[in-house]
């Protein structure tokens, strides 16, 4: 097993713990014991599956290899930071401070601009929750990426290949993530009409 004591703990779910990468502080990694790795074996099939098809990896973390032994399983792949490199707020942390009206237009665009980018790439989320994404503000936009649960659930994940089939699941996840948890905090807006 990889040496972990020193390592800097960044996150922590239920399967997994995610570490600073003790080499490069731009990268992250993911790490699940062999016996408790559902997750990361749904994960890792997907981010190669998204590579094979050459998906940009414009609101998802770049995904850059497996790390593995023989009690431990992981994923290593971008830490997204903020311009000052810092982990940014997740949407829930984000939606907990007063936002100005350019600050909120711009989350909402954000949020627009990450349900895009899902339905033009067929980028099929299980875990559509507010702790796994991330809220970005740069001088002049504000990105949201989704930074965990990714790939189909389906034990035949259809979604992920039939792209008619990952755009219904998309938009399904879509309207309870946003009918839930971020619509409660604002007024309905517009959003991607197109796709």
């Amino acid at each position: 097993m990889p040496d972990v004591r020193n390592w800097k703990i960044i996150g922590r779910g239920d399967e997994r713990i995610c570490y600073l990468h003790p080499n490069n502080p731009a990268r992250c990694i993911k790490l699940s014991r062999i016996e408790k790795a559902k997750q990361t074996h749904r994960e890792l099939r997907y981010f190669r599956l998204l590579k094979r098809r050459k998906v940009p990896f414009t609101y998802i973390p770049e995904f850059f290899g497996i790390v593995k032994d023989d009690e431990v399983i992981g994923i290593e792949q971008q830490l997204v930071l903020d311009e000052s490199a810092e982990v940014p707020p997740s949407v829930a942390g984000y939606l907990t401070k007063q936002l100005t009206p350019e600050q909120a237009r711009r989350f909402w665009a954000g949020l627009d601009a990450l349900k895009c980018y899902l339905l033009a790439y067929n980028v099929v989320p299980c875990d559509l929750v507010m702790s796994n994404l991330l809220v970005i503000e740069r001088s002049n936009t504000t990105d949201v990426m989704l930074i965990d649960g990714l790939g189909a659930s389906e034990l035949i994940p259809l979604p992920e290949y039939v792209p008619w089939l990952g755009r219904r699941k998309i938009q399904r996840k879509w309207a309870r993530f946003m009918a839930k948890t971020v619509k409660p905090h604002f007024s309905a807006t517009q959003g991607c009409q197109a796709l």
